[in-house]
């Protein structure tokens, strides 16, 4: 019981750090992208690349950690230093704050597993709480970045390995991770109501009433797969990116700088590929409104292309939300194409497609989209989930 009150103790105080880490990045944003100068295409260019050059400076190595070997190094805190920790959360809050297209969840990744290092130093009496106390915390960051607790637990734990939840029963604790990742949420809705002036977390769509005639299922159908398709581009565009840089760039520095020059010259044509897409989704949907099918397409693409350099060049981040908005683009143009009823259906399944293949983890996408855009659209967040596993099964995936 101890160490269950511990845990729960620890992922409330975990949500209040991811909200306030997630505050600092938006100050760094605005601090950065708020002025006149940001209209200017070379400013992007300029600003991008000192990004990496800066990002460079904080990797060691010239191995690109990904999201999923953070967590899982995450889940044992006490054999992460804590000069390690500390670069790992600098260059993930540079990268955010220099226009990354990425999301945040490596900073907060990094932040939470101090946290959880220190409580293990004080409360941990063997390495099997203090993993328990690393597992917990990643989960309550993550279900407070997506407002999902099962979304959050099910991303960190993993939809295919049982140890976890064997080891939980064990000590006669099972799913203290959900019930952790609750307490993380709780944590940061408080925060967040002192840091935030807005709602930070829902995606909102247009509103729309299924008929319960099935139809849903079938306006949904070419959307989900322009999504999967999108989400498979994204893999083969990150595996081949993440193998040249590794192979034909040695040194750290300098792959994070080209990464930060490459984005800076997407950046510098198109304004939208900056940022993780989150805050910017309802943007682009007024804008797709109008767009033609080929102009969201490309949108869609340029927008995966560019996080998969980031995330090759280490710019640490995760691809959620960027798979999310590059998804509802490539929807939005299968709307335009078949002239269905109700945008908000295509959009749903083409976001769904694309982060369900993109992730690979179906069960995490359905249960972390369900909160994040509602269950309204709920038959079509699963027709995209359907043909965006598909297509992760036909792709390849990043090793390291």
């Amino acid at each position: 019981m101890r160490i269950v009150i511990v845990a729960l103790l620890t992922s409330l105080a975990a949500g209040v750090f991811a909200a306030v880490t997630l505050r600092l990045m938006m100050v760094l944003i605005a601090l950065i992208w708020d002025n006149r100068l940001a209209a200017a295409p070379v400013y992007a260019v300029v600003v991008c690349a000192l990004g990496g050059v800066l990002i460079g400076l904080t990797r060691r190595t010239a191995h690109v950690q990904t999201l999923g070997e953070q967590i899982e190094a995450a889940a044992d805190p006490l054999r992460q230093t804590r000069r390690r920790i500390a670069m790992t959360a600098l260059g993930a809050v540079l990268a955010v704050g220099f226009g990354g297209a990425i999301g945040p969840e490596a900073g907060l990744i990094a932040v939470i597993t101090e946290l959880a290092a220190l409580v293990s130093l004080v409360v941990a009496r063997s390495a099997a709480e203090a993993r328990e106390l690393g597992r917990v915390c990643v989960s309550a960051a993550l279900a407070s970045l997506y407002a999902s607790p099962p979304g959050g637990y099910v991303y960190a734990t993993g939809e295919e390995d049982a140890a976890p939840w064997a080891e939980a029963r064990a000590q006669s604790i099972p799913f203290l991770g959900f019930v952790a990742a609750l307490a993380g949420l709780a944590g940061f809705l408080l925060a967040a109501r002192f840091l935030f002036t807005q709602s930070f977390h829902r995606i909102h769509l247009p509103p729309h009433v299924s008929p319960g005639d099935g139809s849903d299922i079938l306006f949904a159908l070419l959307p989900a797969l322009f999504g999967a398709a999108a989400g498979a581009v994204f893999l083969h565009a990150h595996v081949r990116a993440a193998r040249l840089v590794e192979t034909r760039i040695a040194n750290p520095l300098l792959q994070s700088a080209l990464g930060g020059l490459v984005l800076g010259c997407l950046a510098a044509a198109l304004p939208a590929v900056r940022f993780s897409g989150h805050h910017e989704f309802d943007a682009m949907l007024q804008w797709g409104g109008g767009a033609t099918a080929p102009a969201l397409i490309g949108l869609a693409l340029i927008k995966l292309l560019a996080c998969a350099i980031c995330l090759a060049t280490g710019w640490r981040g995760g691809a959620i939300f960027p798979l999310v908005f590059a998804g509802g683009a490539a929807g939005l143009a299968a709307h335009h194409l078949q002239s269905g009823p109700d945008a908000t259906v295509a959009v749903a399944a083409g976001l769904a497609g694309a982060t369900a293949a993109g992730l690979g983890k179906p069960v995490a996408a359905l249960l972390i989209l369900v909160f994040l855009v509602g269950a309204g659209t709920l038959l079509p967040i699963c027709v995209g989930i359907a043909a965006g596993l598909a297509a992760a099964r036909l792709s390849p995936r990043a090793t390291h």
